[in-house]
């Protein structure tokens, strides 16, 4: 067996062994492949330095014995530099020169041409804004002029009007002048400090006739400074609901929301509605209509200064005894009448209003007013179908007797009945009122224009 066949045999024995060799006999011939390669390279590069002629270092000028080294490096560095960049535009600079080709030919033309024309701008630049601060200054100076001068003016107007109100304010009255009748009208500071009232919120109970007590409604009162009495309102179901009733009071007031209408007796009564025509509340009665319209105007100066009291006041009132009165038996098919009726205001103008009777004569019923006459045409049918729907309420005042109210059926007030010392006697009332106001016929006063 030849070299060639055991190298193959030992190979199929040691598989592993051979591929290591083999990988190192490759790695071997390779690396020996690259330092050929290199040695060529390298001996390329020599033969062509070998070629080429060397050139020898040009001879330094001979020097001044007299010129000292160091004045020739003094005399080096003063050498200007030539600018990497154009002084203008400050592209680099090919040119070797001050400025770039493009922008050495313009108007310019040099450094020193350039730096006298910015010069000149910023002097430009410098004289306008001291212009324009000037014309700042003066303005602000006539400004200021200006508003001296309507300050002077302002206080030369406050002047005189403290002159002519200490001309027209009148001093305090002395006893003199009372005995000699020259009495002296109060300003308007001290009748000012004088409408100061309250608002008195009551808390009304109702003693039973068991003796038991039980609260029951709330209302309140515009009194004066000196504690007289210029309005009571009707009756609240709760605390809160009398302070709206305050505010709603306290606006309508401000409105003059006031009718003064004169009563059957002859009396004088003024009314405060709401905006929705509906009746708040009614005033005292009064002699003379001039006396009810002095009321009004104390009730308006009151009320805008008015505080509200805040300490509630308790109001008792005892139910009254029910009396043994049997109520007058009417025959079937009995009617009333609705009468309406007009009246001229100061102004001239015609309101109307109207109200029902029993047969018997006796005034059941009134309204508040209308403008046209239809309006109570209306208001008529309005009140027969709350009627017919039973809309009524029964209260107890707080004068302690009891009195119905006609409600629509929103709540609001249509109108007031009459006062009756029982709750007996309201109720037979209302259902008087219930009978004839369904078909009673509707009468118009001969006077009456429609």
């Amino acid at each position: 067996m030849g070299f060639i066949e055991k190298a193959i045999e030992y190979c199929k024995e040691n598989l592993v062994m051979a591929i290591l060799i083999a990988g190192l006999v490759l790695f071997c011939l390779v690396l020996v492949v690259i330092l050929i390669v290199l040695g060529h390279k390298a001996k390329k590069r020599r033969k062509a330095l070998a070629a080429k002629p060397t050139e020898k270092p040009q001879a330094l000028p001979e020097k001044e014995s007299n010129t000292p080294l160091k004045e020739e490096t003094a005399a080096a560095e003063q050498i200007p530099s030539v600018p990497k960049y154009c002084m203008f535009c400050g592209k680099k600079n090919e040119a070797q020169a001050t400025f770039c080709d493009e922008c050495a030919g313009k108007e310019f033309g040099d450094l020193e041409s350039y730096l006298l024309k910015k010069e000149e701008k910023q002097k430009t630049r410098e004289a306008e804004k001291a212009e324009a601060a000037k014309r700042a200054a003066e303005k602000e100076a006539a400004k200021s002029e200006a508003e001296k001068k309507q300050q002077a003016m302002l206080d030369e107007a406050i002047e005189k009007e403290e002159k002519k109100t200490q001309a027209t304010k009148k001093p305090a009255a002395k006893k003199s002048d009372v005995s000699l009748g020259n009495v002296y009208e109060e300003n308007e500071t001290d009748k000012q400090a004088k409408y100061t009232g309250k608002w008195v919120i009551f808390r009304m109970y109702t003693l039973g006739n068991d003796q038991e007590v039980s609260e029951e409604t709330y209302f309140f009162e515009l009194r004066a400074s000196n504690g007289e009495k210029l309005l009571s309102s009707e009756e609240y179901n709760s605390y809160n609901g009398a302070l709206r009733g305050i505010a709603t009071h306290k606006a309508n007031i401000a409105r003059s929301n006031f009718r003064i209408n004169q009563t059957k007796k002859g009396d004088f009564i003024y009314k405060l509605m709401s905006g929705k025509n509906t009746l708040l509340c009614t005033g005292e009665n009064y002699a003379t209509k001039a006396r009810c319209e002095s009321a009004v105007e104390s009730v308006k100066r009151f009320a805008e200064t008015a505080i509200v009291d805040e300490n509630v006041q308790e109001h008792l009132v005892k139910i009254p005894m029910e009396e043994d009165t049997t109520p007058p038996t009417l025959p079937d098919g009995c009617n009333g009448k609705w009468i309406i009726s007009s009246e001229k205001t100061e102004n001239g103008e015609t309101t109307y209003s109207f109200e029902l009777y029993a047969n018997n004569g006796e005034k059941l019923l009134s309204s508040e007013e209308y403008t046209t006459y239809i309006g109570a045409v209306n208001g008529i049918a309005t009140h027969k179908t709350n009627i017919s729907r039973g809309n009524f309420r029964i209260t107890l005042t707080k004068r302690g007797d009891y009195i119905y109210k006609l409600l629509n059926g929103n709540g609001q007030l249509l109108c007031l009945g009459e006062h009756y010392k029982t709750k007996r006697l309201c109720q037979n009332a209302v259902e008087s009122v219930k009978r004839f106001a369904l078909n009673s016929p509707t009468l118009t006063d001969s006077s009456i224009t429609k």
